[in-house]
């Protein structure tokens, strides 16, 4: 996430391109965790910053990753892919122990976070809901909505973060297919209903420090709109809660202020954003991240459409039918050439011959979103689905 945020930079909406070079760049550690006292495998993320004329963050690559558990425990982390690290064994953070992450890179360079505990909280989700509501630009759909109580009052930060499944139908799948050949063949069934996931990218954060009591109500944590190819039969939401001190929600509340920024150009430029990590060797390295110790709950959901959306519009990819015809002067065998063409180019899937009353058919195609699914998603159906 935070290596996104620092891409953002890199999106411009210029009608014309402008060739921008980066002078005096600073190479920048960026460390992106967070410790939960989920009992498993955890998992540290290292890059680098990058230029705006590069593609993207550059991983961070054959470190020596440890956290350290009351000066005493340590666990190694491996790296599993480029600048992604995963703990040898699994282990969850626990109350009133004292959590440091080490990190020496490749090149020698060691740094170390300040201590952190897990935060004393009870605070449970008491439900995530859906709601049909319009955007503040008046769009219409659905909100995902969460509630959260802590009866104790020791919670108060809360961040969250999301992970979502939705249904594909191809509305317009036949069981038969037309090759290129001009032969009818089966369709595969797997190309009738697929899925597709996303996780949620933005910082989601909130506080309850101004009310009396430490609740979370109706807090909206995404909005879909209802012509969203993402409502359009079944959905289904995973939503992680995280309680974390009140240093780290000053981090990402920070983070998620810098983000914000509408342009590069902005008369107003942020200043670098300081974290909890620093460099053994140069106290006055930068180093962009936060190691954070967290407690986490989590709730899925899942929903219809008709549930909430059943009066608005829904998604459509144009499924308008294709009936080609042949042109004056063009032969039987030009035309099939046409059809073939037509058939090769991916773009259609057959949907139905019409036969005329002296015998000759005429075939009838729409667009390929309309009758083949593979174009939005998997047709592998995800272990935790539930119809």
């Amino acid at each position: 996430m935070i290596c996104l945020i620092l891409g953002c930079l890199l999106c411009n909406s210029c009608v014309e391109e402008i060739d921008l070079q980066t002078e005096d760049f600073e190479s920048i550690l960026v460390v992106n965790t967070t410790i939960t006292n989920e009992h498993k495998n955890q998992q540290i993320n290292l890059s680098r910053t990058f230029r705006f004329e590069e593609n993207g963050p550059l991983a961070e690559q054959g470190a020596i990753v440890h956290v350290i558990e009351d000066e005493s425990t340590r666990y190694i982390f491996e790296e599993a892919f480029p600048g992604i690290y995963i703990s040898e064994e699994p282990f969850r953070a626990e109350e009133n122990k004292n959590y440091q992450l080490s990190v020496q890179t490749i090149d020698g360079r060691a740094y170390l976070s300040d201590i952190t505990q897990l935060p004393a909280v009870t605070a449970s989700i008491d439900r995530v809901y859906p709601a049909q509501m319009s955007n503040s630009e008046g769009v219409e759909g659905v909100g995902i909505l969460v509630d959260s109580f802590d009866p104790s009052g020791a919670s108060v930060y809360y961040r969250y973060q999301f992970e979502e499944t939705y249904k594909i139908v191809a509305r317009f799948w036949v069981p038969v297919d037309l090759t290129p050949s001009l032969e009818f063949v089966e369709r595969p069934e797997s190309q009738r209903i697929c899925f597709n996931s996303s996780s949620s990218e933005d910082l989601i954060i909130t506080d309850t420090n101004t009310l009396s009591e430490d609740r979370v109500s109706g807090f909206l944590l995404r909005f879909i709109p209802a012509e969203d190819i993402e409502v359009a039969e079944r959905y289904s939401i995973l939503v992680r809660q995280f309680v974390q001190s009140q240093e780290a929600q000053g981090f990402y509340q920070t983070l998620a202020n810098f983000s914000e920024s509408e342009s590069l150009f902005s008369q107003v430029q942020p200043g670098f954003i300081s974290g909890n990590i620093v460099s053994q060797q140069n106290p006055d390295e930068r180093v962009l991240g936060y190691f954070n110790v967290a407690s986490v709950k989590e709730e899925r959901i899942f929903f219809n459409r008709e549930d909430i959306l059943n009066d608005l519009p829904r998604f459509s990819p144009g499924c308008d039918r294709i009936i080609p015809l042949p042109g004056p002067g063009i032969t039987p065998d030009q035309f099939d050439r046409q059809l073939q063409d037509l058939i090769r180019s991916g773009n259609v899937k057959f949907l139905e011959e019409i036969r005329g009353t002296d015998g000759d058919g005429t075939l009838v195609f729409v667009p390929r979103p309309c009758g083949d699914c593979t174009v939005f998603g998997s047709s592998v159906v995800p272990e935790f689905w539930i119809d």
